[in-house]
């Protein structure tokens, strides 16, 4: 299993695949560095940091090992988050990076150099490079986070609009955010002002001399950048990516509820009872009644008695073959919609 695909992720545009490309392959090499070489590294310091304690030792004390297992833990962690949902926020790169490598260090690599200090003496200039050695790896691994994710999102392209990324757009004292369904904006002249809205709301976007403005059925917001045409090509761009995809959610929706009703009207629930067959639909109305040659020794009040039973044990297994469906369906809408 790749750990960080080869091809930039969640995008199924294949023109804007092969623009990103040069920009993800500079991108991926530093996030496996930082994300995975340096912390793993990390990891197998505090293990060296164990064994040089235990080499003197008859009896190796199982505390010893506390620092390693816990270095190795926030590696594994790490690796795991960014596996799972980390590729989807490159500015959370940063923060899980050091985070995690912080922890190494004050987890890991510095009980462990203490306690190696402590019980071999006699290897303290090796203990104090690999604890030297273990600082200097968390200290890269967050500056390659941080290239990491400038590489990536750093003078925004137009492509990027059609990608889940969050942009950022700094300058005049002004904080531009487009997220995948909505533009947030902090300003700070005077007074700071922190102000957003929806793409749901978002008539058009135009350009000034120093600004953008986003028109809104209930008014219009106008936003200091430093490239307006720029800034307003990326906001465009964006809006129409969620567009595209809120279409095809809806198409996908509709032809699921489509498929729902084509199922439910194929419904069909049966019982038989004492040479009596009643056939109903998802309705529960009768569509068929089968009576053998057997019921004609029966009486009419046991033959009416028999009948309402079958329809109404039909109508249950009607009824069922309906909850069971419908149920199905919520299930698959809810796992479709959490990933």
């Amino acid at each position: 299993m790749t750990l960080i695909p080869h091809a930039i992720p969640l995008i199924n545009d294949p023109q804007v695949v092969h623009a990103l490309a040069a920009r993800w392959r500079r991108t991926r090499t530093l996030l496996l560095l930082s994300a995975g070489v340096l912390p793993v590294a990390i990891g197998i310091v505090c293990v060296v940091l164990a064994g040089m304690t235990s080499a003197g030792q008859r009896i190796m004390p199982w505390w010893v090992a506390i620092p390693a297992v816990a270095a190795a833990a926030c590696a594994w962690a790490l690796l795991t988050w960014l596996r799972r949902n980390g590729l989807s926020d490159p500015h959370s790169w940063l923060p899980a990076t050091t985070l995690m490598t912080g922890a190494q260090l004050v987890l890991g690599v510095l009980p462990g150099s203490g306690i190696a200090l402590r019980l071999s003496p006699g290897a303290a200039i090796a203990v104090k490079a690999l604890c030297a050695a273990g600082v200097l790896g968390a200290g890269s691994a967050s500056a390659l986070a941080r290239m990491a994710h400038r590489s990536l999102l750093s003078a925004p392209v137009l492509e990027l609009g059609s990608t889940s990324f969050p942009l950022v757009i700094d300058g005049r004292g002004t904080r531009l955010v487009i997220g995948t369904d909505r533009v947030d904006w902090t300003t700070r002249h005077g007074t700071r002002v922190d102000a957003g809205v929806s793409f749901a709301r978002v008539l058009r976007v135009s350009a000034h001399a120093n600004a953008i403005a986003v028109h809104t059925a209930s008014g219009s917001w106008t936003v200091p950048v430093a490239d307006p045409e720029g800034a307003r090509a990326l906001l465009r761009r964006r809006i129409a990516w969620w567009e595209e995809g809120r279409d095809a959610a809806a198409e996908r929706e509709q032809r699921r509820y489509l498929d729902l009703v084509s199922l439910l009207a194929a419904v069909s629930g049966e019982a038989t009872r004492g040479g009596i067959t009643v056939t109903v639909d998802s309705n529960g109305h009768t569509t068929g009644i089968d009576l053998s040659p057997e019921v004609r020794d029966l009486a009419p009040e046991v033959l009416a008695a028999q009948l309402m039973a079958c329809v109404q044990k039909a109508r249950q297994n009607a009824r069922r073959q309906v909850e069971d469906l419908v149920l199905e369906h919520a299930d698959d809408h809810l796992v479709k919609a959490s990933h």
